[in-house]
């Protein structure tokens, strides 16, 4: 059963369409508020998705910095190490020589550059001990 109201039956045909015609307006006006307002958010991503690989960007940076930081500590790392081997293969060449009796043996050396002393014919380094008028006054 149809309900006609007061409004309904005075309200001529032409009216009707009118008031659709209004509320397809209203509609599509608020479908472009919605669209504008998603062109604000995608706006939004892009500035974002552009600061986001400025930053990236700049911590690659950092991190190639700190890589040849890195590869610079292995390296000096590595001249330590070879300098370690050398001086404890020397150190147990100096024990073998007093081990089997030769420390009575004089030791042919020349003085190098920085100090320490050289067996030409071993080729190994040997420090020469300091006396004590050679240390420093103590401040």
């Amino acid at each position: 059963m149809t309900v006609f109201s007061e409004a309904t039956l005075l309200t001529p045909p032409s009216s009707s369409h009118r008031v659709k015609t209004r509320m397809l307006e209203q509609m599509a006006e608020a479908l472009e508020d919605e669209a504008a307002g998603l062109y604000r958010r995608a706006a939004a991503f892009e500035e974002e998705e552009f600061l986001l690989n400025k930053e990236i960007g700049e911590r690659q940076t950092e991190i190639n910095r700190l890589l040849l930081k890195l590869e610079a500590l292995q390296a000096e790392r590595d001249r330590v190490i070879e300098k370690i081997e050398q001086i404890s293969s020397e150190a147990a060449a100096v024990r073998e020589r007093v081990f089997n009796g030769n420390e009575g043996d004089s030791i042919e050396a020349t003085q190098t550059s920085q100090g320490q002393y050289e067996n030409p014919s071993t080729g190994a380094l040997f420090f020469r001990r300091m006396t004590v008028a050679e240390q420093a006054p103590r401040a």
